[in-house]
């Protein structure tokens, strides 16, 4: 099981990064936006990614043809070996992971709705494929099902492409998942605080802690 934080916010992503719990970070150009970035800023995202502990730093690749996505994509895997590469889920976009996969980078097909997509990743070769859950959900298709649908088909073809799942709501769809296959989850700051919540674990450690005031003998128990 992988998990990763979907932000650009150095702020928020340290404090969680430090606790071991997530593998990296995840970005595209929306993400870095809302943080107030913009390209010019990437850099200096991986740096402190790196130095909080992430092991994988997602950054995309941009351009109007394949190969200016191609171009950015080895400019940006030059920033580390801890790079790997995002690509739009486009036809030039297949076109140039086809080719960041050939020459050895690391990839992920972003922005992905059908299994048809999924197809085209493994195709290409794409280390990660990443679905939209809670997009497909607001767009009236069904996310789970359909999500199950991709894991099921990489299962019975023995791909080695990974469904690293984006843009997830809630806790619950990422347990329905996982029982299901996926293993690899891209979540926003709230949702990977909210992992940590649960109010009879909270109770427990409260109780943990009132026998380590009280001292020995006291008589407590969780």
């Amino acid at each position: 099981m992988r998990l990763y934080l979907d932000t650009a916010d150095r702020a928020a992503a340290e404090p969680l990064l430090a606790t071991g719990v997530f593998a990296g970070l995840t970005t595209n150009p929306t993400i870095l936006d809302r943080a107030g970035l913009g390209a010019a800023d990437i850099a200096d995202v991986h740096r402190w990614a790196r130095a909080a502990g992430a092991a994988e730093v997602f950054l995309q690749t941009w351009g109007s043809d394949m190969a200016a996505m191609v171009d950015r994509g080895h400019r940006l895997r030059e920033l580390g070996e801890d790079v790997v590469v995002k690509v739009p889920a486009s036809r030039e976009g297949a076109a140039a992971c086809a080719r960041l996969s050939a020459d050895g980078i690391p990839t992920l097909l972003t922005a992905i709705y059908t299994p048809a997509q999924v197809m085209i990743a493994a195709a290409v070769g794409a280390t990660y494929v990443a679905p939209y859950l809670g997009k497909l959900d607001e767009n009236g298709r069904d996310g789970i099902a359909t999500v199950t649908a991709m894991q099921e088909m990489l299962d019975a073809s023995n791909s080695d492409t990974k469904i690293l799942l984006a843009s997830v709501r809630e806790v619950g769809s990422m347990v329905t998942l996982a029982r299901r296959g996926v293993q690899c989850y891209t979540i926003g700051v709230a949702l990977a605080e909210a992992l940590f919540d649960d109010e009879l674990t909270a109770a427990a450690i409260a109780v943990f802690d009132d026998v380590i005031a009280a001292g020995p003998g006291a008589g407590s128990r969780p």
